[in-house]
């Protein structure tokens, strides 16, 4: 518990640190994704206002999942890229225009073919939480599917909270890698991840309602920041173990060997 505070106090103060490009990047990021919001949101929001939202809500998330394929294109560079420099923030290097436009064409695609599959999956969880309901109302053991769903959903965005910021981190730059850590993580430390996110997603939540523009300025932001923190955090933990089973494993041998 003590260290999902001290990552959540390291993003801030590393945010406070490169505020102002930081912010600015931000804001380029949340333009290039506008299409994409507009896409999804904007339909959404207009089905809550039908006398019956439920079907409308699924339509439209199925159109927004189908318009958020080529949707995604510039901001998933764009989100990989303030991925890239939150990861050298935290690690105290510093950051340009230049590393961000560069990070930003050279991993385009690779960035919006994961988005387009995490889009999709994270649409089919949604509209499944709210299908079962709609479609088998009254039934008791539809509370236990809506329950799995709803858990399907937390998983799925812990993942995603990691997926980017354990791709940049890591050596080996696979997908692949990147998603098994991040379940990994996400499974194995609940508390420490529940944490972060039901933070985070609080003083987004809060921002949003009370002071609109703080949240356009640093929201994107401090949700990537806060990823990227968590995950430097366990890297270096799980170092630090290895390292010390390692110094355990040479005592044996060494008394072993007397």
């Amino acid at each position: 518990m003590t260290n999902a505070f001290k990552v959540i106090w390291k993003s801030i103060k590393d945010i406070w640190e490169d505020m102002l490009l930081l912010v600015l990047m931000n804001l380029l990021t949340i333009v290039c994704g506008l299409p994409l919001f507009a896409a999804i949101g904007i339909p959404a929001y207009m089905s809550l206002g039908s006398p019956d939202p439920a079907p409308s809500l699924i339509s439209s998330l199925i159109i927004g999942m189908v318009l958020a394929i080529p949707l995604s294109i510039p901001y998933a560079g764009a989100y990989f890229a303030l991925n890239a420099v939150s990861n050298r923030v935290a690690n105290e290097f510093a950051i340009s225009w230049d590393f961000y436009f560069t990070t930003f064409k050279q991993n385009l695609w690779k960035a919006w073919r994961y988005m387009v599959f995490s889009n999709i999956v994270g649409i089919l969880i949604l509209i499944n939480f709210l299908w079962y309901p709609q479609a088998f109302p009254g039934q008791s053991w539809v509370a236990w599917v809506v329950g799995a769903w709803l858990a399907a959903g937390v998983f799925w965005t812990a993942i995603n909270f990691y997926v980017i910021p354990f791709y940049i981190e890591q050596e080996i730059k696979s997908w692949k890698i990147a998603f098994k850590n991040a379940a990994l993580v996400a499974g194995a430390n609940p508390l420490f991840t529940l944490i972060l996110l039901i933070v985070t997603i609080a003083v987004l939540g809060l921002s949003l309602s009370f002071l609109p523009p703080l949240f356009v300025l640093l929201g994107l932001l401090i949700w990537v920041m806060v990823g990227t923190q968590g995950v430097i955090n366990r890297v270096a933990m799980y170092r630090e173990r290895l390292a010390g089973d390692d110094k355990k494993k040479k005592k044996a041998h060494d008394a072993l060997s007397r």
